[in-house]
């Protein structure tokens, strides 16, 4: 059962498909779901436009990648002589065995340097999160581009020039032709990805209360018995620096988006990490609705799920505690 459960009472299935769907489809970092042996079964427009990969040439969510000259469920060929994307090609073999490494021995890796190589043999410096199921077969792997920059920031030229090809995608004629069947079977897909994802999210209302989070975020805020300690919680208090929160503000305000940006969330028991901020704007029919946010990890041995302790700073004695 999804953590955020309560906050989706009484909202039709669709909706609800609709809201995960707008969630994948339109964020501004890649996400990808494959298979152990590099198989790409899902993958993001972001995800797609780092890998150099056409539209076409990797599963969306309507869509079931396959290896042959089949038709995937949302009913597009694919000549049998044509090969898929393969993530494992993507990042190269010795990357690739740290992933499924990791994976096996049940933990993440966050903020690995790769040289991404695309598919038309040029190669892009990335940083890439992953975790995965070693039982189902299954890898998450989250990528962006290493940005020396960020936006806001004082040098936005990269950040911006990758947000410049960013665009929102209605998602409501994805849902068009599935049967109650898909919906139900599409939803558990796309909410057992958001859930064990390898980076913490959460969607933010337009009143500024948490609507969506996922497992990891729960625990390196420290609530991960009690979620609704913060899903269903006013957002602002767990960032710990109020210029910071202007800064996002008219960032999303004027750019919609938010990218590679360095900030210092509070956890709810009071001690600092730095991490850096991803984020756009949700619309519907035009009016503003909500945020889509990423956080990462400033330090990998700061994250919960990695194969050291959780380590977390000390609070200065200026700073007030997270406001329960």
């Amino acid at each position: 059962m999804p953590i955020d459960a309560p906050q989706y009472n009484g909202i039709a299935a669709t909706d609800y498909l609709r809201e995960l769907l707008d969630l994948f489809e339109n964020a501004n970092i890649g996400i990808m779901v494959t298979r152990f042996d590099g198989a790409v079964r899902r993958a993001n427009p972001a995800q797609r436009r780092i890998a150099g990969w056409a539209p076409s040439d990797a599963a969306g969510p309507a869509g079931t990648a396959t290896s042959s000259g089949t038709a995937t469920s949302s009913g597009t060929a694919r000549p049998s002589g044509t090969a898929r994307p393969s993530a494992r090609t993507l990042l190269g073999d010795d990357v690739w065995e740290q992933v499924t490494a990791a994976a096996v021995d049940g933990h993440a890796l966050h903020n690995v340097a790769v040289d991404l190589r695309r598919a038309d043999g040029s190669t892009v410096a990335a940083l890439l999160d992953a975790n995965g199921d070693a039982d189902g077969g299954v890898l998450r792997l989250v990528t962006r581009p290493a940005f020396s920059g960020s936006l806001p920031g004082p040098d936005e030229a990269d950040t911006r020039a990758w947000h410049k090809q960013w665009s929102q995608t209605e998602v409501g004629p994805l849902l068009g032709g599935l049967g109650e069947t898909a919906v139900t079977a599409l939803t558990k897909e796309l909410e057992d990805l958001f859930e064990l994802l390898p980076v913490p999210l959460h969607g933010m209302a337009r009143t500024a209360e948490v609507r969506r989070t996922n497992l990891i975020h729960l625990a390196f805020l420290g609530c991960a018995e009690e979620p609704t300690r913060f899903v269903g919680q006013n957002l602002l208090g767990i960032f710990a620096v109020e210029e910071d929160l202007v800064a996002l503000g008219e960032s999303m305000t004027v750019d919609n988006a938010i990218l590679n940006y360095p900030t210092t969330i509070r956890r709810l028991d009071g001690t600092l990490l730095p991490m850096q901020v991803y984020s756009s704007t949700v619309t519907r029919d035009g009016e503003f609705v909500g945020t889509r946010c990423f956080l990462f990890f400033t330090d990998a041995s700061d994250a919960p799920d990695g194969p050291r302790p959780f380590t977390a700073r000390p609070v200065p004695a200026t700073v007030d505690g997270y406001r329960r």
